[in-house]
């Protein structure tokens, strides 16, 4: 991978904010794909509201269909108990008249005056019968329960020999001559003893009496009820009675396909078209009839249209503003274009800016490790002198001198060594702010330990209690980390001079995206009212406690810790003791602002 090409102002050309980008280069296409976002997120959300919409209108669709299927249903079933009941009173009847009759429609028949009054009786309970009829074997009208027996024969013409059914027949609808209503015939074939055929009873079931039954139902005018011929595939009833539908083919229905097997059905009949009706269909057990409720679709969908409605409004309304809102979000980031058109345009005069600053800060660096070395050469010269001609008054006029002047030129002395070594110091201070850093694993543990070996055998009267945590480790330049434990660490073993007994412990910790490092001593300790002065140059909390020192210490401490990206800190009290602790980045940074102290 290419190295990053460092600007002037410090910014490698990757790391350029953005805002300060030149005209004409990515950033307009970016701003262009965020304008496309916008449109794209309305057409999403657009699309989301839409979608939901319709799964609200197709719910609402669904549970209009549902109940009034669910009504339909339970009007079938009422239906069905009325039909197969009514049929069934029929059918009764007429079973009990041929067993009466199986054995008399020979040469021993009763009179057709007889005939009819037995006919008539029995009508007479039976107010679904329009009349009743027998027919002798050949088809020719035996007796009915009317006085012109003639008058029947339209409706039981004669016929050839019939095919030989056991229960009951249920024909077509026609009109009755009598009366001119619509009827249905429906029979059965009566057998003597050895089982041969010698007529039918037959009934003619009136459809107004069903008609009168169904207008007391409480349903909705435009409410339909069927009773369908399953085995012809015709329409025996229809109420309300329409004209041209009666006895006439039902075509294509859910109505045929039902058997004992699949007793009910609902469907809508007329695909859905103006005319179109949701009809529920249930088979009869024993009779091959079914019966049937209808009711338009349009009226069972009629609340769902007042909610599609509302739904659709509502809809529309939310993707309107929707638009709006990313009409208005599209305007903000034209204006935002232009602003930070113009940002940049100020932001590169900027740049030019921070290069020339940075250009004459680099310059002022140059000179001041100039200065520095230029100090150390041209204050260490006089300060040898110095040094060396006390040293020449000592021996070659000391014998002159009295106990004053031998004092004097001691003090004279000391003073000289004083100030090189603050030289020193000062030069360690400025190397530490201009030392490049080389980051790599350090091992904290064996460094401390060494430094204290160090201290050790300088002092090897000295008994000091140790302890130092293993496998302390982090990303940091060794050498400018070992400026700072010796300082910490030096720190510790000199104001724990006087502690019986000398107790130091290093240790460490994870501190989220960072490392914690302690230092604690049990030696003189300070006031924390005076930490804001610990780790500036040249201060010193016991200089009149016997603990001598430059000052510079913990100030070259504070410099490398910030240099890591890091921040230290004490905390004391008199006489009990030290701890320093401080924090290095687990990936420290070349540059970075101080941190804010950490809470422990």
């Amino acid at each position: 991978m290419e190295p990053s090409h460092a600007s002037p102002s410090g910014f490698a050309e990757s790391d350029r904010p953005a805002d300060v980008l030149p005209a004409g280069t990515s950033k307009g296409r970016r701003f262009s794909r965020q304008r496309i976002a916008i449109w794209g997120g309305f057409a999403l959300l657009a699309a989301l509201v839409a979608a939901v919409a319709v799964s609200l209108l197709r719910y609402d669709r669904a549970q209009a269909l549902h109940r009034a299927e669910a009504e339909l249903r339970g009007l079938t079933r009422v239906l069905e108990e009325h039909v197969a009941r009514t049929f069934g009173e029929t059918d009764s009847a007429l079973s009990d008249l041929g067993q009466q009759l199986s054995g008399r429609l020979g040469s021993d028949a009763p009179s057709e005056r007889d005939l009819n009054a037995l006919l008539r009786q029995r009508a007479a309970h039976l107010p679904q019968v329009e009349y009743l009829y027998v027919e002798r074997e050949d088809g020719s009208l035996l007796a009915d329960t009317f006085d012109l027996p003639r008058g029947a024969e339209a409706e039981a013409p004669k016929r050839g020999l019939p095919t030989l059914h056991d229960g009951l027949e249920i024909a077509a609808p026609v009109r009755s001559a009598h009366s001119g209503h619509w009827v249905t015939p429906v029979k059965r074939q009566i057998y003597d003893a050895a089982g041969k055929f010698v007529g039918v009873v037959g009934a003619a079931m009136s459809q107004d009496y069903f008609n009168g039954v169904y207008r007391d139902l409480q349903i909705f005018p435009d409410d339909a009820i069927l009773i369908v011929d399953a085995t012809r595939g015709t329409l025996q009833l229809r109420h309300p009675p329409t004209d041209g539908q009666v006895g006439a083919p039902l075509g294509p229905s859910s109505a045929l396909g039902l058997d004992a097997n699949r007793r009910s059905a609902v469907s809508i009949e007329g695909d859905e078209t103006p005319a179109a009706r949701l009809t529920a269909f249930r088979r009869l057990a024993d009779y091959p009839l079914v019966v049937g409720a209808s009711r338009p679709l349009e009226r069972v969908l009629a609340g769902f249209s007042d909610n599609y409605r509302r739904i659709s409004a509502g809809a529309a309304l939310l993707i309107a503003l929707l638009g709006v809102l990313a009409l208005l979000l599209h305007r903000d980031s034209l204006r935002r274009d232009g602003d930070r058109q113009s940002l940049a345009e100020v932001n590169a005069n900027l740049e030019e800016r921070v290069r020339t600053r940075t250009a004459e800060l680099e310059q002022s660096n140059r000179e001041l490790v100039s200065f520095s070395y230029s100090i150390s050469h041209d204050l260490r010269a006089p300060l040898r002198a110095i040094n060396g001609y006390a040293h020449l008054l000592d021996e070659e006029y000391g014998d002159r001198l009295d106990e004053g002047g031998h004092a004097y030129l001691a003090r004279l002395r000391k003073a000289s060594l004083r100030m090189g070594e603050l030289i020193d110091e000062l030069l360690k201070l400025a190397n530490v702010s201009r030392q490049p850093l080389h980051i790599e694993l350090t091992d904290v543990s064996t460094m401390a330990r060494e430094i204290l070996d160090e201290f050790a055998a300088q002092s090897p009267g000295r008994v000091v209690h140790i302890h130092v945590e293993d496998g302390l480790a982090t990303e940091a330049d060794p050498n400018l980390l070992r400026t700072a434990l010796q300082n910490l660490l030096g720190n510790a073993w000199k104001f724990t001079r006087d502690s019986q007994p000398a107790l130091i412990q290093v240790g460490g910790r994870p501190h989220g995206q960072e490392r914690l490092f302690y230092v604690t001593d049990n030696g003189v300790g300070f006031d924390l009212a005076h930490a804001g002065k610990l780790f500036e140059p040249f201060q010193q909390l016991h200089r009149n406690a016997g603990f001598e020192g430059s000052g510079i210490g913990l100030a070259s401490v504070r410099r490398i810790v910030e240099r890591h990206g890091g921040s230290v800190w004490a905390e004391s009290a008199p006489g009990a003791g030290t701890t320093i602790f401080f924090t290095l980045p687990r990936s420290p940074a070349i540059v970075r602002r101080p941190r804010e102290r950490v809470q422990v």
